[in-house]
C-alpha cells in the first residue's frame, strides 16, 4: 500500500480488496487516481483535498450541482438540536403498504410539470428499475412481450432490461439467459420501413409486438440526435400497430435538454425518469397514460411489483424539493441557454483540431465531443483521463470511448466553464 495512507492510491487499493471486480473504473493503474470526499455545486475535492470542476455531475444526475441549498435545507430541517423538528425524518420502506407524505408530495410535484396526458407514476430506486417498470406495464397493456430498441441505446443492465440495451459486451456474458426474440435492435434514426419490418417480424413470433422503447437524443452512445420528426414516427408507427412508445429520459429528461420532458411533443405512452430525479438521492419514476398504466391490477393488498425503497420518504423530499428549485430558477431555460454558448465556444476552439471530428450537441447542457477513428486507445478515455489530471471531470462516452461527453449541473456559471475549457 501507498506510504501516505490517505493518498487517493491507498483508497483505491484498499476499494480493490473488497469490491467486486467487474464494478469500479480501474483508474487505480493510470497516473492520477481520484477517490472522492467532498463536494458543492459544480466542485469536488478528493482524499487528499484536490479540488475538480465537475463537468460530469454525476452522469448527469446533478441538476442543480452538489449539494444545493434546496437539499442542505431539508437535512438541516432534521439537524439535532432544531427545535422545528420533533422527530427524525422517515427512512425505511414500506411505501407499497403505508405512504408518506413526502412520497405523495413528490408524486404531485413531479406530475404539475409533466404534460397533462402522463397523468399515473411508478417510484423506483434507479434508472434501469424504471425501464423495467416500463416494460412491464407495456406486456401488460397489449398482452405481448416482443420490443423494438436501437444501437448505442443505453436502458440498463438489469437482466430484464438487459435485452432492450445495446453493446455486446453487457450483453454476451448473461446471453445464454436471455430470450433472443424479445427484442429486435435497429440503427438509430433507421427509415420507418425497418420498424416496420420488425414489427412484422415481432408480430408474427410467439412473443408478439409490445413496444418500441427509445431515448429521444442517444446519451451514453455519445450524444447522437435522431432525423427531425422520428421520435413522433415512432410513436405512430406502434400506436398503428397495438404498441406503445417508450421514451427512457433518464439522462435526457427533466431539463437536461432544456425542456421537461420530449413527450411535451412527441406521443409517448410511458416515459422514464432518474438521475436528475432524486436531487442525488437515488429515485427513479416511469410516467404513463392513465389508459396504460390501468393496466396494472389494483391492488388488494399485494402490489406486484415493489421494492423495500420505493418511494423512499427522504429521498422523495429531496427530490421534490430540487424539483420545485429548478422550476424556480427555470433550469430549462438555463440549460438551454448555457448550452449553446457551450457548444458554440466548443466549435471555435476544437472543431479545428485534426483529431476532432465533431462537436456534437443534444440540446441544452449536453455535448460530446466527437473524435476520429484512431488505432491507439480510445480517444474519448485518454481525454477523460488527462482532463483528471488537469483538475476536470468529464466522461468517455460512444462506441469503444471515441467521444468525451460533458453533462454538468444546469445552473453551472459560465465563468467556471471557460476556467474548465482552459484544460482542453
Amino acid at each position: 500500500m501507498s506510504q501516505n495512507p490517505n493518498s487517493n492510491a491507498a483508497w483505491l487499493e484498499r476499494l480493490m480488496t473488497v469490491e467486486c471486480q467487474d464494478a469500479t473504473y480501474p483508474v487505480a493503474a493510470q497516473n492520477h487516481p481520484v477517490v472522492f470526499d467532498s463536494a458543492r455545486g459544480a466542485l469536488v475535492r478528493d482524499v487528499e483535498g484536490r479540488e475538480y470542476i465537475d463537468l460530469c455531475a454525476g452522469f448527469g444526475a446533478l441538476a442543480l450541482g452538489h449539494n444545493p441549498d434546496c437539499v442542505q435545507h431539508v437535512f438541516s430541517k432534521y439537524a439535532p438540536g432544531d427545535a422545528s423538528a420533533k422527530f427524525p425524518p422517515i427512512v425505511h420502506g414500506l411505501g407499497d403498504v403505508y405512504p408518506s407524505r413526502a412520497k405523495i408530495d413528490l408524486l404531485e410535484t413531479l406530475k404539475s410539470i409533466l404534460p397533462r396526458h402522463l397523468s399515473r407514476i411508478s417510484l423506483a430506486i434507479s434508472g434501469g428499475q424504471a425501464v423495467e417498470v416500463a416494460l412491464k406495464t407495456a406486456m401488460l397493456h397489449s398482452g405481448a412481450a416482443g420490443f423494438i430498441s436501437f444501437q448505442e441505446g443505453y436502458h440498463g443492465v438489469d437482466l430484464g432490461v438487459l435485452p432492450v440495451t445495446s453493446r455486446s459486451d453487457f450483453k454476451l456474458p448473461f446471453k445464454k439467459f436471455l430470450n433472443d426474440r424479445i427484442a429486435i435492435e435497429l440503427p438509430y434514426g433507421c427509415d420507418m420501413t425497418l420498424v416496420a419490418k420488425a414489427i412484422t417480424s415481432l408480430k408474427s413470433a410467439p412473443c408478439g409486438f409490445s413496444g418500441i422503447v427509445a431515448e429521444p437524443v442517444l446519451g451514453r452512445g455519445g450524444v447522437i440526435n435522431p432525423p427531425e420528426n422520428w421520435l413522433d414516427g415512432l410513436a405512430k408507427m406502434a400506436h398503428a400497430h397495438g404498441g406503445l412508445l417508450i421514451l427512457d429520459e433518464i439522462l435526457t429528461g427533466l431539463g437536461r435538454r432544456g425542456k421537461w420532458t420530449e413527450a411535451e411533443s412527441v406521443d409517448a405512452d410511458l416515459v422514464c425518469f432518474g438521475k436528475v430525479l432524486g436531487g442525488g438521492m437515488p429515485l427513479s419514476a416511469c410516467a404513463g397514460k392513465e389508459a396504460v398504466m390501468s393496466a396494472w391490477p389494483k391492488s388488494t393488498g399485494e402490489a406486484i411489483h415493489t421494492g423495500t425503497f420505493f418511494g423512499h420518504p427522504l429521498s422523495c423530499e429531496v427530490a421534490a424539493a430540487s424539483l420545485r428549485e429548478m422550476k424556480r430558477i427555470d433550469v430549462c431555460k438555463m440549460a438551454r441557454e448555457t448550452g449553446a454558448w457551450l457548444y458554440e465556444l466548443l466549435s471555435d476552439r476544437l472543431k479545428p483540431r485534426p483529431d476532432i471530428e465533431e462537436i456534437r450537441w443534444g440540446g441544452g447542457l449536453m455535448i460530446a465531443i466527437h473524435y476520429k477513428d484512431s488505432a491507439g486507445p480510445a480517444p474519448g478515455a485518454v481525454a477523460m483521463d488527462r482532463l483528471r489530471a488537469l483538475g476536470v471531470i468529464t466522461l468517455a462516452s460512444g462506441r469503444g470511448g471515441t467521444s468525451l461527453s460533458l453533462t454538468p449541473p444546469l445552473n453551472i456559471s459560465r465563468d467556471l466553464l471557460a476556467q474548465a475549457l482552459a484544460s482542453f
